[in-house]
C-alpha cells in the first residue's frame, strides 16, 4: 500500500513537472524528476518555487477511498498503523503542511473532497491549515440536482425520446432525491451521478430501466458493511440501521470529526451514515438532527445491509432471493404465501440470536429489511400514514415500470412478548379482528388508492401475528 501511494503521488508530481515545465526554473525540474520519493518530490517543488510568482493549487479527491477499504477488510489495526503517529499517509499531510504555512510558500489553495469524519480526525489532527466547509449553507446544493433541475432534464429528454416527463420526474423524486446537506431547511437535492445514469438510459432505450440502483453506489457501502458486526455478533451500530430501515427517526448530534475507535458509539455511527449518504437530514430540535432514509436507493441499500449482516452468523442469501421470487408472483398472479412463509422462516432463525428486550423492533426491522433486500416489483412502505392511522407495511406496485402488475398488499404486523403466554384460539381471533379492522381502515385512504390503482389493481390484506420469533397466524383477510 505505501508503496502504490508513493508511485501513484509520484507519477502526478512529476506530471506536474513536466506540464509546466516553461513555468517551473529547469533545475528545479530535474530536482523534483530525479527525487526518490513523492515526499522529497513534494518538497523539492515548494522549496524551487518559494518566493517566485508561481502559485500552486493541490487539488486531492476521493481523499479517503483506501483507507475506508484497509478499515473493511484489514481491520482497525491496520487502518491505525497507516493513519496514525509514523503512518506514511499521515505523514504526508504533515509535510503538506510543512511546505504550506512558510511566508513565501506557493501552495496558494488546497481543495479536499471524498472526506468523512474519520479520516479527517485521525489523519488531519493538526492539519489546522484547513476549513471544513461541508456543512455551510452556501453549498447546500453544490453537490446536486434541485427540484427545477429535475423537472427541467425531464422536459427535456422526455420530447425526445418518448416517456412521460411526469412519470420520469417522479421516478426521480422518489428514488434519488432528498439530501439535505448542513440542516433541515437546506434545498433537497438529487444526486447528480444516479440522475444522469437514469436519463442516460431512457435516452438510450427509451424506457425505464429494470435496476435503479447503481452499482457502484452498492460497492462504496459494502465497505461500511463490517462496522455492523464485530466478532460475528451484531452490535449497536447494526440497531441503528434497524431503525433506519424500519422507517423510525434516529435524533442525535450532528458529529463532524471522531476517531475509528470511537465508531461503535451510536452518535458517531449515525453521523457516518449521513458523511456517507445512506441517511440525510430530516429535522432538527435545538442542537440536535433528525436523520431518515432519503429515497428508495438507499432505503434499497441500508436494508441490504441487514441480510448481509446475518449472513455473517447463518446464510439467507437465498431466501432473499426466494422472498423476490414471491413477490414476482404475488405482482403476477395475487398468490402471496410464499414470500410470507419465508419472511416466517428467517425471523423465526434470527430471533434466537437477538434481545428478546426489543422482540418487537427485531421483527419488524427484519421483515422490512428483507422486502427491500428482495427488490421486487414494490415500493415498500412502513409506518406510512394513511385515512388518519399508520399502516405498518405496504406494497405499492412500481406502476411506472411494469403497468401489468395486477397486485398490491397492506400487511399488519402483531406482536406478542416471548414472555407471554402463548395464545388461545379466541385471544387470536380477537386480534385478527382488530387487525382487520385497521387493515380496512387503510384500505379506504384515497391516496394509497391512487398508488395503488385501485380497483384496477387488487389489494390483499394480510395479518401477521408472532410470538417471540413465530409466526402463529399467516392470514388474508376481508
Amino acid at each position: 500500500m505505501q508503496d502504490s501511494f508513493n508511485n501513484y503521488t509520484s507519477d502526478w508530481i512529476d506530471a506536474f513537472a513536466r506540464t509546466y515545465k516553461s513555468r517551473i526554473p529547469e533545475d528545479v525540474s530535474k530536482r523534483i524528476l530525479s527525487a526518490p520519493d513523492c515526499g522529497r518530490k513534494l518538497n523539492a517543488l515548494m522549496t524551487g518555487l518559494a518566493g517566485t510568482d508561481a502559485k500552486v493549487y493541490v487539488l486531492i479527491d476521493e481523499y479517503e477511498n483506501f483507507t475506508n477499504t484497509i478499515l473493511a477488510e484489514s481491520g482497525l489495526n491496520a487502518y491505525n498503523d497507516l493513519c496514525h503517529g509514523d503512518g506514511f499517509f499521515k505523514q504526508f499531510f504533515t509535510e503538506l503542511k510543512a511546505v504550506t504555512t512558510k511566508l513565501d510558500a506557493p501552495i496558494k489553495r488546497i481543495f479536499i473532497t471524498g472526506v468523512s469524519p474519520v479520516t479527517m480526525d485521525d489523519v488531519t489532527s493538526g492539519f489546522n491549515i484547513a476549513k471544513n466547509i461541508s456543512l455551510h449553507p452556501a453549498f447546500a446544493d453544490w453537490t446536486g440536482f434541485r427540484h427545477d433541475d429535475l423537472r427541467a432534464i425531464a422536459d427535456y429528454y422526455a420530447s425526445r425520446c418518448g416517456f412521460n416527463a411526469d412519470d420520469a420526474y417522479n421516478v426521480a423524486l422518489r428514488w434519488f432525491d432528498n439530501y439535505r446537506f448542513g440542516n433541515a431547511h437546506a434545498p433537497s437535492v438529487a444526486n447528480t451521478t444516479l440522475v444522469i445514469s437514469f436519463f442516460n438510459d431512457l435516452w438510450c432505450t427509451h424506457q425505464f430501466p429494470n435496476n435503479f440502483v447503481d452499482e457502484n453506489l452498492r460497492t462504496d457501502y459494502a465497505k461500511i458493511r463490517h462496522l455492523v458486526t464485530l466478532e460475528r455478533r451484531l452490535n449497536g451500530n447494526f440497531h441503528v440501521l434497524e431503525k433506519l430501515v424500519s422507517g423510525r427517526r434516529l435524533q442525535e448530534f450532528l458529529v463532524e470529526s471522531f476517531q475509528a475507535r470511537e465508531l461503535t458509539k451510536k452518535e458517531n455511527f449515525t453521523s457516518l451514515l449521513y458523511w456517507f449518504g445512506i441517511a440525510t437530514i430530516t429535522g432538527n430540535s435545538f442542537d440536535m438532527m433528525e436523520f431518515g432514509i432519503p429515497n428508495e436507493t438507499l432505503k434499497v441499500l441500508a436494508a441490504k445491509m441487514i441480510p448481509d449482516a446475518y449472513s455473517d452468523i447463518f446464510q439467507i442469501d437465498e431466501r432473499v432471493y426466494e422472498i423476490n421470487k414471491g413477490l414476482v408472483e404475488l405482482a403476477r398472479s395475487g398468490e402471496w404465501q410464499g414470500f410470507t412463509s419465508m419472511l416466517s422462516d428467517v425471523v423465526k432463525e434470527n430471533f434466537a440470536v437477538r434481545d428478546a428486550k426489543e422482540g418487537e423492533a427485531v421483527v419488524q426491522a427484519t421483515v422490512v429489511a428483507l422486502l427491500c433486500a428482495a427488490r421486487g416489483p414494490y415500493f415498500v412502505r412502513h409506518e406510512g400514514e394513511a385515512n388518519g392511522g399508520f399502516y405498518d407495511i405496504a406494497l405499492i406496485p412500481q406502476l411506472s415500470r411494469w403497468p401489468d402488475i395486477g397486485h398490491a398488499a397492506l400487511i399488519e404486523l402483531k406482536y406478542i412478548k416471548v414472555g407471554e403466554p402463548v395464545p388461545t384460539a379466541d385471544l387470536l381471533a380477537k386480534i385478527r379482528d382488530e387487525a382487520t379492522g385497521q387493515l380496512a381502515k387503510y384500505a379506504a385512504d384515497n391516496k394509497l388508492a391512487l398508488e395503488c390503482n385501485l380497483p384496477v389493481v387488487t389489494l390483499h390484506r394480510l395479518v401477521m401475528v408472532f410470538h417471540g420469533g413465530d409466526c402463529l397466524m399467516n392470514e388474508e383477510v376481508m
